[in-house]
């Protein structure tokens, strides 16, 4: 016990300044975090946690963090998306779509990154619009370059005729997506496309019928009455799918381009992509209703009666007619209550060869479809048990790219002359001189230049041999200068011998709408009818979608007048 007492007497008798003199390890490691700490200080709020602190005591801020509207400082607040302005302050170039934050029509929520849209926008960065009142239920919002060209009735694709006149030809085989250019709202801009009966651009008004005016039936009383006309070339695929097509013998179809000659061909053989097989027809009403016809088989020759096989081919092109004609007179709701259709087997005309077609002119003469309307759009897609309409022996069409359009029916052979929109052999050729060209050289020697045209520089004509078109600059005696694997068409090495056709289309445009003859519907012929709505004699109650016809007038059109006021 005395022992235990002087040893805590001798602890308690050690100086003050050992204590002061010899710090504990606990202590050394708080000193350390303070100094630690005092050392990175510097950088605000220590970056946050959202960044790093460098030199200067700056933060580098990670990715999508900043402080307000500025990079760096101490990355507390989120940076939201950016996308191509709607509309901001134009840079040095004068751009005024360049990228902004939440695109220029958004607040920034800082603490979440998020764009608070205003109204009329949504989407990440609010780069997308709204549709109006969301389409008001009756309608489907899409972007603005998705939208087929003619879903509106008498909008057609067109191209030039010799005047530098738009004229009206098909947009294809139904409505089509016509070809946008990239620009600034790519994928930005959208609007309604209304189911059927609805319309303006919230699709928030019911359609009303529209029809003639019973009182100002005609836009022009100085000409002959025309009803609406629609022109269908259906064009068989061939074996390959380019169009061509072989008869009986396994030689080639190729025969005369004139309408309705008896040189026309009688096989079946060279219609087995379409004679037998059926297509269908869906027809659109001005109410944006569509209505697709029962199967439509075309005739065979073989099957019909007749003398000669002219007469069998008359019989079988009558009888397409005929079925074209029910077809669409039968459907539903009389939109079509009357029409009259002819249909003629023939060949199209291709610069590499004819192709087997039957053509179809269907000319709207009824009330229910009078004025301008719709082009119709062909089925044609295979379809058995449980499809309607049950296609399980569809027609082929021609689908592959082929460097040729449709040609006029008196073309390409001499002394008939081709309009401007025939692409085709013109009746003038020469010969490839006998060292032949190869798929590279610019210079196709020929046996007599002059075949071909005088010496001259400058030109934009077009030949063809084989199945390339070149474009011919110049003439230079026996030596043609020329642009290889023109419209689509690949270059290709040619034998001497060969033969080199000037096409008709003498300039570069005139070749025709398309380089490609494809099946197709187009506008042969506008209508002289005018067509209204509630046939301008009643006011349309939007809300029910019924006319409210003028006193004197009646019907679901307003188009029987009932009294003389």
């Amino acid at each position: 016990p005395n022992t235990r007492k002087r040893r805590n007497s001798a602890a308690l008798e050690q100086p003050l300044t050992s204590f002061l003199t010899r710090p504990t390890t606990t202590m050394k490691l708080a000193l350390l975090a303070l100094a630690a700490t005092t050392a990175h200080a510097a950088c605000p709020n220590s970056c946050s946690g959202h960044g790093t602190c460098g030199a200067d005591d700056t933060c580098t801020c990670y990715q999508d963090w900043v402080m307000g509207d500025q990079d760096g400082g101490d990355c507390s607040d989120r940076r939201c998306p950016y996308q191509v302005a709607w509309s901001a302050g134009p840079d040095k170039t004068g751009n005024i779509h360049t990228y902004a934050e939440c695109a220029g029509v958004g607040i920034c929520d800082r603490g979440s990154g998020d764009c608070e849209c205003f109204e009329g926008y949504t989407g990440r960065g609010c780069g997308l619009q709204t549709c109006q009142n969301d389409c008001s239920g009756h309608g489907e919002c899409v972007y603005a370059e998705d939208v087929t060209f003619g879903t509106v009735y008498g909008d057609y694709a067109g191209v030039p005729d010799a005047n530098g006149d738009i004229v009206a030809s098909g947009v294809g085989v139904g409505a089509s997506k016509v070809p946008q250019k990239p620009n600034w709202d790519s994928g930005k801009v959208r609007m309604c496309v209304c189911e059927p009966g609805y319309t303006d651009i919230d699709c928030s008004r019911r359609m009303c019928p529209k029809g003639n005016d019973v009182m100002d039936e005609r836009l022009d009383l100085v000409t002959a009455l025309k009803y609406h006309r629609q022109y269908l070339v259906l064009i068989g695929a061939g074996a390959l799918g380019d169009g061509v097509a072989y008869d009986d013998a396994g030689a080639e179809c190729q025969t005369s381009q004139i309408k309705f000659q008896s040189t026309q061909p009688t096989s079946d053989a060279c219609f087995a992509d379409l004679v037998g097989r059926s297509f269908a027809l869906t027809f659109t009403s001005q109410l944006n209703q569509s209505y697709t016809t029962r199967p439509i088989v075309i005739a065979k020759i073989s099957d019909q009666t007749g003398s000669t096989d002219t007469e069998k081919r008359d019989a079988a092109q009558t009888a397409t007619a005929a079925a074209v004609k029910d077809a669409l007179r039968e459907l539903p709701n009389y939109v079509i209550d009357d029409c009259e259709v002819d249909c003629w087997y023939e060949d199209t005309s291709g610069v590499g060869a004819h192709y087997p077609s039957v053509k179809c002119e269907v000319e709207f003469t009824g009330s229910s479809v009078a004025g301008p309307q719709y082009l119709l759009e062909v089925e044609a897609d295979k379809c058995d048990s449980g499809c309607t309409p049950q296609l399980s022996n569809p027609v082929r069409l021609k689908s592959a790219l082929r460097p040729s359009t449709e040609g006029n029916p008196t073309c390409p052979y001499p002394p008939y002359e081709c309009g401007t929109a025939f692409w085709g052999k013109s009746g003038t050729y020469g010969i490839v001189g006998t060292a032949g060209i190869d798929d590279s050289a610019t210079t196709l020697p020929v046996t007599d230049g002059a075949d071909i045209g005088v010496d001259a520089t400058g030109l934009d004509k077009y030949i063809m041999v084989g199945s390339e078109v070149m474009q011919l600059t110049a003439i230079a005696g026996t030596s043609l200068t020329v642009v290889r694997g023109h419209d689509g068409t690949t270059a290709a090495a040619h034998a001497g011998g060969d033969i080199v056709y000037l096409l008709s289309g003498t300039t570069k445009g005139s070749q025709g709408p398309h380089p490609d003859v494809l099946s197709h519907v187009a506008e042969e012929e506008a209508a002289d009818y005018n067509s209204f709505e509630c046939g301008r004699r009643g006011k349309c109650d939007y809300s029910s979608g019924e006319c409210e016809c003028f006193e004197g007038y009646m019907g679901d059109r307003c188009q029987t007048q009932t009294a003389l006021i």
